[in-house]
């Protein structure tokens, strides 16, 4: 083993010790960002998903941007994550699967989207944009109508991502309230 990757394996292992026992949140906050960084290991990985039952939420949320930075191997425990009792997290995680891109989190994203959360709702279909999956379509739909302006237009720029979804975005246009509502959908119909 070369010095240097011994060097980085004992600072990797630092930081897995300072996220697990370190009394101060931001301290563990720290080392969650720095683990992220550090290339996903598998033990970094196992790191930052028992930081997901951190006391502190938002050591919880950045161990899951973390995940996002490590990649696939991060994937099942945003997974995990996206059932966090915190909606925070369960925000992070779906924002975090979208990131990855990966088809195989469309089915737990379109259950997000009935999250009791409108933030949640939000970045889930926001996250199905980015993956662009057909599949996520008659899900999206109902949500041009949710309650929550952010989550209206996180919907129409996903189906416009999509594509097949005209009719039902110019039925939103129609009767769209908010202004960066009706800008998105027109976005999504190409009408910039």
């Amino acid at each position: 083993m070369e010095h240097d990757e011994q060097t980085d394996d004992l600072a990797e292992e630092a930081l897995r010790l300072a996220l697990g026992g370190a009394e101060e949140a931001r301290i563990r906050r720290m080392a969650s960002i720095f683990l992220g960084q550090s290339g996903g290991s598998t033990s970094s990985v196992e790191a930052l998903a028992a930081a997901l039952r951190d006391p502190d939420k938002t050591v919880r949320a950045e161990a899951v941007r973390s995940l996002v930075a490590c990649g696939p191997t991060g994937f099942p425990v945003l997974l995990a994550a996206l059932r966090d009792p915190d909606w925070r997290v369960r925000y992070r995680a779906a924002e975090g699967l979208g990131l990855l891109g990966e088809r195989r989190a469309v089915a737990p994203l379109l259950r997000a989207l009935t999250d009791e959360r409108e933030h949640v709702r939000y970045m889930a279909a926001k996250a199905l944009g980015l993956i662009a999956d057909p599949a996520a379509r008659a899900a999206l739909l109902p949500l041009l109508r949710d309650p929550n302006p952010p989550a209206r237009k996180a919907a129409a720029t996903a189906l416009g991502a999509i594509g097949g979804a005209e009719d039902a975005l110019e039925a939103a246009l129609a009767d769209e309230p908010s202004g960066a509502v009706r800008r998105a959908v027109r976005d999504a119909l190409g009408r910039s």
